[in-house]
């Protein structure tokens, strides 16, 4: 009763607000106020008390003989979103049996809602503004009437979660638009719909113009509609119509199986786009809309309970909006520099620099100013910028007035006196601690503002080492801002806390970090900090597979782990030695030379710090004696011919395979094959059990922030949903424990395969890691003080 009172009373502060404008015998319901007044739903997520409110309202309305119309819109004021659709978190449980079904008397579902809608006997106009996504465009289809202004956005994106529409998507937009674009919305996830484009297709039926508010719009649609015969409002129920034929003559069985060439495997992350397929083809080849709604159904429900690829894709949803990149902890909305405005210094010319200059340049940032002692490498950095953001124009991405407007924020200089005003400076030089220092040293007298922040895209030193070079003032203003290559494109950075940097500071490279369109997460301080510390057992474990088993044609080969890792089977974007050629594998030759590890090209002397360590010189002797850098050189790994795949397309490189020959013919196992899955459990077992120590000492907070850097730092397949989640889930922690324990007793100079304290300790407790930090067990147990 407290709950129906309550929404009477919402209904009458509506017709209260706006009783000079709409009649008396329109009913106007805004999804909106559904929402309890202590929660926020900024997107009018249609969950449960929302749901509720919609039913109530809408049988309130039907049963009221004094209104002949109803209007469905997101706010009173016309403005904002309509609907993004179902609150995730519904299917994020163990029961999720109010998605597609509901008791009785019980909480409605959206089929609820949609069919209730579809079946009123009063005309229904959904009034749509900014988003109408998912639910939201269900609720909107099962309308009679849909109009809407330029601000909205539609679209059916559940199969970017691992699902199909569950509302009716699936049979309603094939019978209202056509199959053609049902399987671009639905099949490719779309959610930049336009008003136009839904006028075009059929979606709407109107799109309101400047003069008025789409709610003044609606009502005239409202007005008209409720005077329309029965007859009429029949065949407004797309429950009643047949999918029709193409405007182009295609059959629509033909378009679906052109649709299907380009899908990806179904063991491939493919699962929710090829039922999502099926769904529309059973939209035309059953024999009435119910049997389409129950194959819907059928196909949702599967997907929900069953598919691991479904649940590894919600896992990365809601991993991006609880990670310590999620917005909200601490704001500081105040700060110019997340709004988008404020000076830049880039200190670097080369590939890191010029990508992080464009990124920040494309944002509205200005000016960005480029810094480089060498004039030539700083001339060759701005014509990159200039030609990328040129490039970008041309192909649309960019209006030419605008890239006018950021070209003009560009500027250059050899001096670093020339970042004197800055507000941000990003700090992008030689990977050398000495540098770095003395850069910031310089900064600490240049830069006038007390409070800019000076950040080093380092990937691997420390940053309180780099924070001692400023005055302990400047210190709470200094952090790592680490971006992953190319800095353009790469979503990923990595947000390093030291010691002095302030919880401020910390908020206001989240802002300015989603202001350039990345993802943000705050990682501890340490040699490598979270990824490129895991890819360091990664990378080495794959070469000491090629030391342990390779030689000759029978050996294991580079492509044999690369096929295993990257696309072929496990699903990484590339293996490890694509990636090392891609990214320069002087890099991690001179990391190792930073740590004391190589051996002394001059005196043959080997570093003081490889010890007992496991260790090959094979791929020390690849870069300094054969200079096999990467793709830059044309030679790493593989081989490069710029007349083939772009200089892009690794060769098998001849030279390589007798340096394997050399360092693998007095391996035991010499000239032996590994299946894929042996592969995989050597070099990724390993990776997942440096992210169980980075948890143990507190570098990060959550296992899925390990998960969020791995999908958008290093290409890690979103269908297995990141390395934690992957473990948890896909293998099992038992298993990995197991196998560590074996590899560490046939390898105990790898100090990367001895097993986790943490790893062990979830094994005993029977649970993931996941389970662990989510029950809170790591905050009353954690070993470890954290570095964050």
């Amino acid at each position: 009763e407290h709950r129906t009172s309550n929404i009477i009373k919402q209904i009458d502060i509506i017709v209260t607000m706006t009783a000079a404008n709409i009649p008396a015998n329109v009913a106007i319901i805004a999804i909106s106020n559904g929402t309890p007044p202590n929660k926020s739903n900024p997107v009018n997520a249609l969950g449960a008390p929302v749901r509720q409110f919609l039913q109530t309202s809408l049988q309130n309305a039907l049963n009221d003989p004094s209104i002949e119309s109803i209007i469905l819109i997101g706010r009173p004021d016309s403005k904002g979103v309509f609907s993004a659709g179902a609150d995730i978190k519904e299917f994020s449980g163990n029961d999720s049996s109010g998605v597609t079904t509901s008791d009785p008397g019980g909480i409605p579902t959206l089929n609820d809602l949609a069919h209730l809608i579809e079946g009123s006997s009063k005309p229904v106009v959904a009034a749509l503004t900014g988003a109408c996504l998912g639910g939201g465009m269900e609720l909107a289809l099962s309308a009679q009437y849909r109009v809407a202004d330029n601000s909205l956005k539609y679209g059916l994106p559940e199969v970017k979660i691992g699902l199909i529409p569950g509302a009716g998507g699936t049979q309603r937009l094939p019978r209202l638009c056509g199959v053609r674009h049902a399987l671009d919305m639905i099949v490719r996830g779309r959610i930049n719909g336009s008003a136009q484009e839904g006028l075009k297709f059929g979606f709407l039926d109107g799109v309101v113009s400047s003069k008025e508010s789409v709610l003044e719009y609606a009502l005239r649609w409202a007005n008209w509609a409720s005077m329309l015969p029965s007859t009429t409002m029949e065949s407004r129920r797309l429950c009643r119509r047949a999918v029709p034929l193409d405007e182009e003559g295609i059959e629509n069985r033909d378009m679906c199986d052109f649709a299907f060439q380009s899908l990806p495997p179904k063991d491939k992350g493919g699962e929710s786009a090829h039922a999502c397929l099926e769904a529309i083809r059973a939209s035309f080849e059953l024999s009435s809309f119910d049997e389409g709604m129950e194959a819907e159904k059928n196909l949702f429900n599967d997907l929900l309970y069953h598919s691991m690829q479904g649940k590894a894709y919600r896992h990365i949803f809601f991993a991006e909006r609880s990670s310590s990149s999620a917005s909200g902890r601490k704001k500081n909305a105040g700060n110019q520099l997340g709004k988008g405005k404020g000076a830049v210094g880039m200190i670097g010319a080369g590939t890191m620099g010029r990508g992080i200059a464009i990124s920040f340049l494309r944002a509205g940032f200005g000016p960005v100013i480029l810094v480089d002692v060498n004039p030539k490498g700083l001339e060759a950095g701005v014509q990159y910028i200039r030609s990328t953001l040129q490039g970008e124009a041309k192909k649309g991405r960019l209006a030419p007035s605008k890239l006018k407007g950021i070209l003009s924020s560009l500027e250059s200089s050899t001096n670093l006196s020339s970042l004197a005003d800055c507000d941000l400076v990003v700090e992008a030089a030689f990977e050398n601690l000495k540098v770095k220092r003395d850069i910031f040293s310089k900064l600490n007298t240049i830069v006038k503002k007390k409070d800019a922040l000076l950040l080093s895209n380092t990937s691997t030193l420390d940053v309180d080492a780099i924070a001692s070079s400023l005055s302990p003032e400047r210190r709470a203003f200094c952090a790592g801002m680490h971006f992953f290559s190319p800095a353009h494109i790469m979503k990923l950075v990595e947000v390093v806390r030291g010691s002095d940097t302030s919880p401020e500071t910390l908020d206001t490279i989240r802002a300015l970090t989603k202001r350039i369109k990345k993802i943000p997460v705050v990682v501890g301080n340490c040699d490598g900090f979270v990824g490129n510390r895991m890819i360091h057992p990664y990378t080495s474990e794959s070469t000491l597979l090629l030391v342990d088993y390779g030689g000759g044609e029978a050996g294991l080969g580079i492509s044999d782990v690369d096929a295993a890792v990257g696309p072929k089977y496990f699903g990484m974007a590339v293996g490890p030695f694509v990636m090392s050629d891609i990214a320069g594998n002087d890099i991690g030759y001179n990391i190792r030379r930073e740590k004391g590890i190589l051996r002394d090209p001059k005196t043959g002397q080997v570093g003081s710090n490889r010890k007992q360590m496991r260790y090959t010189e094979l791929a020390d002797e690849m870069v300094e004696k054969m200079g096999r850098v990467g793709q830059k050189a044309k030679k790493g790994w593989y081989n490069y011919d710029p007349k083939v795949g772009k200089g892009r397309k690794p060769l098998p490189s001849s030279e390589m395979q007798a340096l394997i020959d050399k360092y693998s013919m007095n391996s035991p196992q010499q000239g032996r094959k590994l299946d894929e899955g042996d592969i995989v459990n050597r070099v990724l077992f390993p990776l997942v059990n440096e992210g169980f120590k980075i948890l143990e000492e507190g570098i990060a907070s959550d296992p899925s922030d390990i998960d969020i850097i791995y999908l958008y730092g290093y290409g890690w397949p979103a269908w297995r949903g990141g390395p934690m989640f992957w473990a948890d889930n896909y293998v099992g922690l038992s298993k990995i424990l197991s196998e560590l324990d074996k590899f560490h007793s046939m390898h105990p100079g790898s100090e990367y395969f001895r097993p986790s304290k943490l790893l062990r300790k979830c094994v005993s407790m029977g649970m993931g890691v996941q389970e662990y930090y989510s029950n809170g067990y790591a905050k009353s147990q954690s070993p470890t003080k954290s570095k964050l």
